[in-house]
């Protein structure tokens, strides 16, 4: 499957609640039109701190909440933070919701993690823990991205301007992949130069 990439500011997607803020639209070959977007604080469905929002035309609805961080237009992504403070990702699968969580397991200790994070590789993988599987975030290359199942291998990679699923990737892969991709600063899992 193929991932196309494109920006979208106001537009509505499928399923997508009115009055939603769509961030990042693609089409997925096999899955179809995906959005990514925000609920900010205020909107009747986004809670009391916001919620980012994945919906599409054949993919699990999903939304990640933030743990104590406002979801605005002008801050509208999630900064994973340690085990202790994870954000927390729902995904409306057709037998039941899945709740999973995100965070970066190796972020050094509060006090120290201005110093030491972007010393620190190891520190920007992303763990994504939903539905009895777990996967890792890394970078690849200098602005690439792999998303490892520690149950299946490589589920999704960027290879040049293209974004590709592997075949055995399934709708609760694709659904979570996207879904964090769409919602974290890429400084969370890649640095912003070399490696």
């Amino acid at each position: 499957m193929r991932v196309t990439d494109t920006l979208a500011t106001a537009v509505e997607g499928p399923d997508t609640p009115a009055g939603a803020i769509v961030s990042v639209a693609w089409r997925v070959e096999g899955a179809g039109h995906v959005v990514g977007g925000l609920l900010p604080r205020g909107h009747p469905d986004g809670g009391t701190l916001g919620k980012r929002i994945l919906r599409g035309e054949r993919i699990w609805a999903a939304e990640m909440l933030p743990w104590e961080q406002e979801i605005s237009p002008e801050s509208s992504l999630v900064e994973p933070g340690p085990p202790g403070s994870p954000a927390r990702i729902v995904v409306h699968g057709p037998s039941g919701d899945i709740v999973g969580y995100l965070d970066q397991p190796r972020l050094p200790a509060a006090r120290l993690r201005r110093l030491t994070t972007g010393l620190r590789r190891d520190a920007r993988q992303v763990r994504i823990r939903a539905g009895g599987r777990v996967w890792w975030v890394r970078a690849s290359h200098v602005f690439g991205v792999r998303v490892m199942c520690e149950s299946s291998g490589l589920v999704y990679a960027t290879r040049g301007l293209h974004a590709e699923f592997e075949p055995a990737a399934d709708s609760l892969d694709m659904s979570v992949v996207l879904l964090t991709l769409a919602s974290i600063p890429s400084s969370a899992y890649a640095p912003i130069l070399g490696f």
